[in-house]
């Protein structure tokens, strides 16, 4: 401490007026936000003009306001240094203070004193206990802002969260009517395939993204919040709907890290929940009903966007009807397999069927669209597919006890049946019920989409081949790694689908791709049916391709066990070619 008395009469010290200072912020700190103006009188006793400090967080954007993008932390944000307090006056001497956190340097704080002040006029423990009360205080504050901006936020994108969102409906409400607004389900489609593409990380980096984005096609007074997933939820205006449907019927990702060269384009399954003038609905009510119309759009529908109504309340109760009337339609044989045949296009022979679900009731047939998304979504398609095969099983026994000769037909098991435990032995057991050989039956599969089913499905195969079961690869051509299919699956037939063939007369490359495939099949001695032949032109142009059998329109639709006995009887059929 310098000697000459106006050093002393400049000296800081801490005196009584200096504790009240001290006390009134650490009151402050306790009850409400520090803003810069309760720092006055503390600077301006120590001759302090301005206070910062410097807190790197990287890229870590979970503390941002959903909004606006600053930091909630306590001070104002200018050049990467946050400002506790500025008095616009001129500074002079500055002091850095280092603050440490495991070991490792966390935050750098400045005080820059008025100008004039000198190194010699300051006491340096009475600034460092100033320095650590600011940040202590500042630290303090920092905590209780993140804390409280991390419940409201989601923890991968930074964008709110449902609670957050709840908050902002119901502070809505106190001004707005319910009416006014729309409540939005929304699922983004085909995700998955970002993830498969380029990886779990750039699906990560992807959602983030995305979720900016829409983030930013909400208006103040609006809501959006990400549920987890690719999952979220919306509240907007009525009158601003079109506009927000029609920017979010495609978003572009792209320049992802682990993905800088690919785009792309997501789009969503959305769910809308209205309120006519006399309806009332709480929150949670409008959220289920916008997660229904999400979700049918999704499975059933297969439509984009979805409102919430009367239509669709039937729909979902002729659903709950369906689930009801299962297990009672399982056991009174209301399932049946209608047959369609597969024909030698050379000849006219017969020598196939494909067995098709068909269920009677009350009187009259539910086509198969209006009751199997429903029993996919509730787990039930194992049950219904072995129903089917046992039906058709009992068809053929029936036939073989007439003295009839039927030939082997062929019945569909989905991907979902691959992990029911032991599904191969039930398969077999319905066979050995109705007195059957693998020769009458052949088992259609369809190509898996993913990798954990396509080694299932190998594994499936190969366990009922060993019992000689006939194995066909269905919609050949339209799921995951055709070819890679072909080498490691011991199949017997191979069913080119129905969307190649409808353009094979008049896409070249549509042509090129079918004919590579019966090439492929000839050389691996395999079977090849083309599947929805519709026309005259299509057969003779699969024949000159060496694939003679067919199923589809030209020959016969699917037809029930009557008119398919009179077809075993019969053989109507001609050559394609007349």
């Amino acid at each position: 401490m310098a000697g000459n008395s106006k050093a002393k009469g400049r000296q800081m010290q801490i005196d009584e007026q200096f504790a009240v200072e001290i006390k009134k912020l650490l009151n402050a700190a306790a009850q409400e936000n520090l803003e810069p103006e309760l720092y006055g009188d503390f600077c301006d006793k120590l001759h302090v003009v301005r206070m910062y400090y410097e807190l790197d967080l990287g890229d870590d954007n979970r503390y941002r306001n959903h909004r606006t993008g600053e930091l909630v932390i306590s001070g104002r944000e200018v050049n990467k240094q946050m400002i506790l307090y500025d008095s616009g006056r001129e500074s002079g001497l500055v002091k850095q203070y280092r603050y440490y956190y495991d070991g490792l340097e966390y935050v750098k704080a400045y005080i820059e004193f008025e100008k004039g002040i000198k190194e010699e006029d300051i006491d340096p423990s009475l600034y460092d206990f100033c320095a650590d009360v600011i940040y202590v205080l500042a630290s303090r504050q920092n905590m209780r802002k993140m804390l409280d901006h991390a419940e409201m936020s989601d923890v991968l994108t930074g964008i709110p969260n449902i609670l957050f969102f709840q908050k902002k409906y119901h502070k809505m409400l106190q001004n707005c009517r319910p009416q006014d607004y729309l409540v939005i389900r929304m699922n983004l489609r085909n995700f998955k395939y970002i993830n498969e593409v380029a990886g779990a990380n750039a699906g990560d980096e992807a959602i983030v993204q995305y979720s900016r984005k829409l983030l930013k096609l909400v208006e103040e007074d609006e809501g959006v919040c990400r549920l987890g997933g690719d999952n979220y939820l919306l509240f907007i205006h009525q009158e601003n709907l079109k506009k927000f449907l029609k920017k979010v019927s495609s978003i572009t990702i792209s320049k992802l890290k682990t993905a800088p060269n690919n785009q792309f384009e997501v789009s969503a399954w959305i769910g809308i929940s209205s309120l006519s003038e006399d309806e009332h609905k709480n929150l949670h009510e409008r959220l289920n009903d916008a997660n229904v119309a999400c979700n049918i759009g999704k499975s059933r529908l297969k439509q984009d966007v979805v409102f919430f109504g009367e239509d669709l309340k039937k729909m979902i109760m002729q659903g709950r009807d369906i689930i009801a009337a299962f297990p009672a339609a399982v056991k009174n044989h209301e399932f049946m397999p209608f047959f369609q045949p597969k024909v030698d296009m050379r000849t006219g022979e017969l020598v196939g069927f494909e067995a098709l679900c068909r269920w009677f009731h009350d009187g009259h047939y539910i086509f198969p669209d209006q009751f199997i998304p429903i029993l996919d979504r509730e787990g039930l398609i194992p049950d219904l597919d072995l129903t089917i095969f046992d039906e058709t099983c009992r068809a053929i026994r029936r036939w073989k006890d007439m003295g009839l000769n039927p030939p082997r037909i062929s019945s569909n098991f989905s991907r979902k049946n691959l992990f029911v435990p032991k599904f191969e032995n039930r398969i077999l057991k319905v066979l050995e019920n109705n007195g059957l050989t693998a020769d009458d039956v052949e088992i259609e599969i369809t190509e898996s989409t993913k990798d954990i089913e396509y080694d299932r499905l190998i594994q499936f195969v190969k366990s009922l081949k060993e019992h000689g079961l006939f194995i066909a690869i269905d919609d050949f051509g339209t799921g995951y790694s055709s070819l890679s299919l072909l080498h490691n699956i011991e199949a017997d037939v191979i069913k080119i689908d129905k969307s190649f063939i409808d353009m094979i007369t008049e896409d070249k490359k549509s042509a090129v791709l079918i004919e590579s495939v019966i090439t492929i099949a000839q050389k691996l001695d395999m079977q090849t049916i083309a599947e929805g032949v519709e026309t005259a032109d299509q057969g003779i142009k699969l024949v000159e391709m060496g694939c003679n059998y067919t199923q589809g329109y030209y020959y016969s639709k699917p037809v029930d066990y009557q008119s398919a006995m009179e077809i075993i009887k019969t053989s109507p059929f001609k050559p394609i070619a007349g």
